[in-house]
């Protein structure tokens, strides 16, 4: 039975690690915490004779999908452009030729196909660092612009349902 979020109905749900003490004590009676791909709404659900092992779960709370297109990014150390190469509605994953360190923050400008103007993230911060990909997580970002980035994922989660 696939699971759906409760608030937008989609079925782009995804386990996501227990957080705090009232988690831990659900999970003991199959109680799990999901998070939408969507809307983010994070909810729990029994899951019957299932059980999750946290070490599996991955520590991201939004999956990651395939994507390439061009982005510019402008901070107070560092500006410049390069390409995405994976996104979600929490973060990217960056491929810039310059040297990014861990904490640095940026305006993101996300340019994908087909959408007019580009996808303004106000505020994202580079969390990990692996030559040439940088690790954003998205921290600030207005609700149009959500709204915007929303409908672009979930078209890149549909057409990578489709090819599974």
């Amino acid at each position: 039975m696939e699971i759906r979020c409760p608030r937008c109905g989609k079925d782009f749900v995804r386990l996501v690690r227990r957080e705090g003490l009232a988690e831990i004590v659900a999970s003991a009676v199959g109680l799990y915490p999901f998070t939408c791909q969507l809307c983010a709404h994070r909810f729990l659900r029994l899951e019957l004779g299932k059980r999750y092992i946290e070490s599996t779960v991955d520590k991201r709370q939004y999956e990651r999908v395939a994507a390439t297109f061009p982005v510019t990014f402008v901070g107070e150390k560092a500006s410049g452009a390069g390409t995405i190469s994976r996104l979600s509605l929490g973060g990217c994953a960056l491929e810039s030729p310059l040297k990014l360190m861990e904490g640095m923050m940026f305006n993101l400008r996300l340019q994908p196909p087909d959408v007019n103007p580009a996808i303004n993230v106000e505020t994202a911060i580079v969390r990990s660092v692996r030559p040439p990909v940088v690790g954003l997580e998205f921290l600030r970002i207005n609700p149009t612009e959500q709204f915007r980035l929303i409908q672009y994922v979930a078209g890149l989660l549909t057409a990578h349902r489709k090819v599974e």
